[in-house]
C-alpha cells in the first residue's frame, strides 16, 4: 500500500499531489514508464536534473511504494522498476502528456530548449530497418545549438539503436541538418517531415534509397497522433 505524507486534507487527490507534484517527479515517472531501469538511463532522460536530486526523488518514490529498488547480487548494479501501484500511474503520465499536446501552446524558447533530451527521445523511437546496411549511422547537425550540442549520431546496428554525442570519426551514411526546434516539431507531429524537407528547413544528405526510409527510421512521439485544438482555444505556457 502507498504511504503518503499528509497535506492536512482528507482527500485522495491531496495525497497523490504530495507524492507526485514535487519538481521533476512526473518526468522521472515518465522515464520509468518508458521502461528505463538504470540510474544512468533515467538521468539521460532528465539531463537538467542533478543526480543528487534524482537519487532523492527515486528514494521518495520507493518509500511511497511506487518504485522497487533492487541490486544485482553478482554486479554492482541497481535497478529501478515500477511496482503494480507505479505501473497503474502510467495512464496518469500519458494523460497529462496528451492533455498538454492537445490544449497547450508549446513553443519553448531557444535558450530553454534541451536538445540532449530531444535526441534521447528520438533514439527511443528510432526503428531499425531490414534494408539498411549494418551498421547504419545518421549524423544530426543541429545548427541552432551551441557547438557542444550541435552534433549527435544515431547508430543502427542489428535490432539496436544507440545514441552517441562524441565524434568517433564515424563513417556516416546519412547527414541531417536542421534546427532543434524544427526537429522537435516534427517529432511531436506539429510539423510534417516532407514539408520541412520541401521548404529546406531540414536537409538530408545521403543515398536517396535510404533517405526515403527516414520517416520509418525516426518514428515520432506517440503524441503526434493527437488532434491539436485550434489556436484560439488553447492555453499558453508561461515563459514560452
Amino acid at each position: 500500500m502507498i504511504k503518503a505524507p499528509g497535506y492536512g486534507q482528507y482527500c485522495p487527490l491531496s495525497m497523490a499531489a504530495e507524492i507526485l507534484c514535487t519538481r521533476w517527479t512526473m518526468l522521472v515517472m515518465r522515464e520509468l514508464v518508458f521502461g528505463y531501469t538504470s540510474f544512468n538511463d533515467i538521468s539521460r532522460g532528465v539531463p537538467r536534473m542533478s543526480r543528487s536530486l534524482l537519487s532523492s526523488r527515486l528514494k521518495e518514490l520507493a518509500n511511497s511504494g511506487i518504485v522497487k529498488k533492487t541490486k544485482s547480487p553478482t554486479h554492482n548494479h541497481t535497478k529501478y522498476t515500477l511496482t503494480p501501484a507505479g505501473d497503474a500511474l502510467s495512464k496518469v503520465v500519458f494523460s497529462m502528456a496528451d492533455w498538454a499536446q492537445e490544449w497547450l501552446r508549446i513553443e519553448p524558447a531557444l535558450e530553454d530548449f534541451d536538445s540532449d533530451h530531444l535526441m534521447w527521445n528520438i533514439r527511443h523511437k528510432a526503428k531499425p530497418h531490414p534494408e539498411l546496411p549494418n551498421p547504419f549511422i545518421v549524423h544530426f547537425f543541429l545548427h541552432d545549438q551551441t557547438k557542444k550540442r550541435q552534433d549527435s549520431w544515431l547508430i543502427f546496428e542489428g535490432d539496436q539503436v544507440d545514441l552517441c554525442i562524441i565524434d568517433r570519426d564515424f563513417d556516416v551514411d546519412m547527414q541531417i541538418s536542421v534546427t532543434a526546434k524544427t526537429l522537435a516539431r516534427i517529432y511531436l507531429g506539429r510539423s510534417e517531415l516532407d514539408d520541412a524537407i520541401a521548404t529546406g528547413e531540414l536537409e538530408v544528405l545521403g543515398d536517396e534509397k535510404y533517405a526515403k526510409l527516414l520517416p520509418e527510421l525516426l518514428g515520432r512521439s506517440r503524441l503526434a497522433n493527437i488532434l491539436i485544438q485550434p489556436e484560439e482555444r488553447r492555453a499558453s505556457v508561461p515563459g514560452t
